[in-house]
């Protein structure tokens, strides 16, 4: 019997989950192939992480490392999405299939802001490694002249916070480092710049005064209630006022990848609206996961595209394929529940919502340590939980 050809899109935490959670059979019955810009996957959970250069353990993974040996990869850029004749056409040849799984992640979201090139963006390894060599450049020409230096972080969610923060303990650690003078050191500052009146507003206030408050014991100063109206070379400007920057660094959100919001189906900023089993509109054979998808919280809202979701959708997907495969009933619809959020603040330190317990200190940090060596498991095995 001719095996069906699946195509997954994309090796984020839900493409990855996926092929992670197929078993044997699948395999036998079923020929799979990834089509990836990157020959690895990687935290994307951790990229604040390598845009300040902090060593934490294990972020990126090359794919053959750990993917399963009949899985094809294919290392190239998607450029067309074709439903109707099932081909998806790469920079460089296309690929027929049978079904097809979009898990093709998250690209920066700009709203279209005047000026938005003058700032970099934690959206992808590379980037975020680029953000880090910049900081390192400017912070040596900053010791140098004696001038200081600005970081303006755009955007007070959870990526904004973790990124500040992280960035505040290594110019704190740079600064002692190269034993520069207090006066000197006072010049070195990190902004958080948040459109909301508290930070993480999905918190309660009192949570959401202990964000704040830890991150200005690191000296990260916040600028709540602020509207950013556009951005020059060097300077972030508000609807009254503005801020002189070194650095720009854009967190304030994202969007399903191009390929989706560019595309024929129904969509909203790149993310599609998926039935209880992650179909997509009027289709039995494409199915999209993750950033790029959609998914109902049953209040008349969707859920936020998170690691979490993702991985759970990867997971139910394929038992779902193995249904497929083997010619079995499957009734199960996909349901969420969120186990909570945790948000990092630097090395010790975390505040966290976590089935409806909220909690601040050290106890909710190495629970998101623990999360992240779980997804290293998922991918390595035990071995996953020491790196």
């Amino acid at each position: 019997m001719k095996r069906k050809k699946i195509i997954v899109i994309g090796a984020g935490y839900a493409g990855i989950a996926f092929l992670k959670s197929l078993d044997e059979e699948c395999f036998r019955l079923g020929d799979f192939t990834i089509i990836n810009k990157n020959s690895y996957h990687y935290h994307s959970t951790m990229l604040h992480k390598v845009a300040t250069a902090e060593k934490s353990g294990k972020i990126m993974f090359d794919l053959r490392e750990f993917l399963h040996p009949e899985i094809k990869i294919i290392q190239q850029s998607v450029t067309d999405i074709d439903e109707k004749n099932h081909i998806v056409t790469t920079e460089f040849g296309t690929f027929n299939y049978d079904y097809l799984v979009v898990a093709a992640g998250f690209e920066k979201e700009s709203f279209n802001l005047k000026g938005i090139e003058n700032a970099m963006f934690i959206d992808s390894y590379i980037q975020s490694g680029r953000i880090a060599e910049v900081i390192k450049r400017k912070f040596d020409k900053a010791v140098e002249s004696g001038a200081g230096l600005n970081i303006a972080v755009c955007g007070g969610g959870l990526t904004g916070i973790e990124f500040a923060a992280s960035c505040a303990n290594m110019l704190k650690n740079k600064c002692e480092f190269h034993r520069l003078s207090s006066d000197l050191a006072a010049k070195f500052n990190v902004h958080l710049i948040s459109s909301t009146p508290r930070l993480l507003t999905f918190f309660s206030e009192k949570l959401s005064k202990k964000t704040a408050d830890k991150l200005e014991n690191l000296g990260v100063k916040i600028m709540h209630n602020t509207r950013i109206s556009s951005l020059e070379k060097g300077r972030v400007n508000f609807n009254e006022g503005g801020l002189d920057a070194d650095l720009i660094v854009w967190t304030a959100g994202v969007k399903g990848a191009s390929i989706v919001s560019d595309s024929d189906v129904e969509n909203e900023r790149g993310r599609v609206k998926v039935d209880p089993k992650l179909h997509a509109p009027d289709s039995t054979d494409r199915f999209y996961i993750g950033d790029v998808s959609a998914v109902s919280d049953g209040k008349g809202g969707f859920y936020p595209p998170t690691a979490q979701i993702a991985c759970e959708q990867g997971a139910y997907l394929a038992r779902e394929f193995k249904a497929i495969l083997t010619n079995s009933a499957f009734d199960e619809p996909f349901k969420f529940k969120s186990n909570g959020v945790i948000c990092s603040i630097g090395h010790t330190y975390a505040t966290a919502q976590i089935l409806g317990f909220e909690m601040a200190g050290f106890l909710p940090s190495i629970l998101k340590t623990m999360v992240e060596k779980k997804w290293n498991v998922k991918l390595l095995g035990l071995k996953g939980a020491f790196l």
